[in-house]
């Protein structure tokens, strides 16, 4: 797995591979070593064989957009606006 993320990254640096045709991109992965994963992801463009590669792991962000994602509770006194639209009390703008 790592190899396949030091060649991901290798393509990402360099412009001629980044927009190489698919032909180009897999005779270079090929020379480089690349497994049949990301050779097979950068052929058909079917990004499911770079999750196999990388461990197929879904990450799962917990948000509940009816409260915009923040707990009440969190809010911090000194560093939210006044309710009639003064400036936010930071270090660089002290309360007047």
């Amino acid at each position: 797995m790592s190899n396949t993320i030091e060649l991901l990254e290798s393509i990402g640096r360099n412009a001629s591979l980044r927009r190489a045709s698919q032909e180009s991109l897999s005779r270079a992965l090929d020379e480089m070593g690349a497994v049949d994963n990301l050779k097979l992801a950068a052929a058909t463009g079917d990004r499911s064989y770079l999750a196999q590669e990388l461990g197929n792991k879904n990450n799962v962000v917990n948000h509940n957009g009816h409260d915009g994602g923040c707990d009440p509770g969190d809010d911090d006194a000194e560093n939210v606006p006044d309710q009639d639209g003064d400036e936010m009390d930071t270090p660089d703008n002290p309360a007047r």
